[in-house]
């Protein structure tokens, strides 16, 4: 088939989630034999990952892209927008179904919204043809607003995601300036006091915390200055093997507020199946998918406060739990071939 898949704001590094996601369904698409067609706005020209940026408005009314997109004669759209599952999001889908000339369209909401019953009475109106969402609560927010929904899982590639070899961490640990007898806690995400990244500085007597902060969204260079002054090892460059920091790590801390009203990452954090991927034991918020996904895993700890993450972190470097055989199940391949089966069934 031709598919055009479309994200606002598509631009390197890819170090991000939603980038992640987009860029990664649209690989995968193209492995199982489709025509993929990768379009942004608002982003850049990216031909390593064979993205193209075309101008368009707010609403993605735009002559430029209607030609582009018409001149493809796409049969199917993936859309990823930024906003996930809100009115916005819906208006700029039907405007890609117009611009595709009627095909129908996929919209994969990554995060979910409240809406009150004006907003759910107007996005029956622009209702893509299938939402994908990743969490029992999107799901049923999509359902909600009369959307026709599907539970969808993203993915993780364990051949570049996987456990160090014997001498590996000690190497990788020599190559990112790391104590090399530490028990290091990582976080990978966006340097953003919403993000609840200050739980690093919590556990500081207890392991070292390490913080890689995206290089895709501002930096607080105050919070960065108190993280450190805390005993938190910040590292705010853009690191292209990111695999080597959770390979160099002894444990994966996601410390994101579960807030439904006001999401702040994706509901199946792409960095914790990373994290898992590479054999790492996780400290998580009960935040999104997780803990309906991992409810009784001896690798995934959920804590509520800081007592009970202390207590996380204090039994984790006792037993060190594996968690490698959690993301088997998680393929991009997989994700990618259901949205199109769902999409035209």
């Amino acid at each position: 088939m031709r598919i055009l898949v479309f994200s606002e704001r598509l631009a390197p590094p890819p170090d991000e989630g939603i980038k992640k996601l987009a860029l990664s369904l649209a690989a995968a698409l193209r492995d199982l034999g489709h025509d993929v067609l990768a379009l942004t706005t608002g982003g850049a020209d990216w031909p390593e990952m064979t993205v193209s940026d075309v101008p368009a408005d707010r609403l993605l009314r735009s002559v430029a892209l209607a030609a582009r997109i018409g001149s493809f004669r796409p049969e199917a759209v993936v859309y990823i927008p930024t906003a996930s599952l809100t009115l916005a999001a819906g208006l700029r889908g039907r405007m890609l179904k117009r611009h595709a000339g009627g095909a129908p369209v996929a919209l994969i909401a990554t995060q979910g919204r409240r809406h009150n019953g004006l907003v759910r009475a107007a996005a029956r109106l622009v209702a893509p043809d299938l939402c994908a969402a990743q969490s029992p609560a999107t799901l049923a927010q999509a359902q909600a607003l009369g959307w026709r929904t599907f539970r969808m899982s993203p993915g993780v590639d364990t051949t570049i995601f996987r456990p160090p070899l014997p001498e590996e961490k000690q190497r990788l640990r020599l190559r990112h300036d790391l104590p090399l007898d530490a028990f290091i806690v990582l976080h990978v995400g966006h340097l953003n006091r919403r993000r609840g990244v200050t739980s690093l500085a919590a556990i500081a007597d207890l392991a070292l915390p390490v913080l890689a902060a995206s290089t895709s969204t501002p930096q607080d260079a105050a919070l960065a200055d108190e993280l450190g002054q805390a005993g938190v090892l910040m590292i705010t460059r853009y690191v292209p093997q990111i695999v080597e920091l959770y390979q160099a790590a002894d444990a994966y801390l996601f410390p994101v507020p579960p807030d439904p009203s006001d999401p702040s990452a994706m509901d199946l954090p792409l960095s914790v199946l990373e994290a898992v991927a590479c054999n790492l034991p996780v400290l998580s918020t009960r935040f999104g998918a997780l803990p309906d996904l991992w409810p009784d895993q001896p690798g995934v700890i959920f804590w509520d406060d800081v007592a009970t993450l202390r207590t996380g972190v204090i039994r984790l470097r006792e037993a060190r739990p594996d968690t490698r055989s959690l993301a088997e199940p998680f393929s991009w391949h997989i994700a990618a071939a259901r949205i199109i089966d769902e999409l035209v069934d």
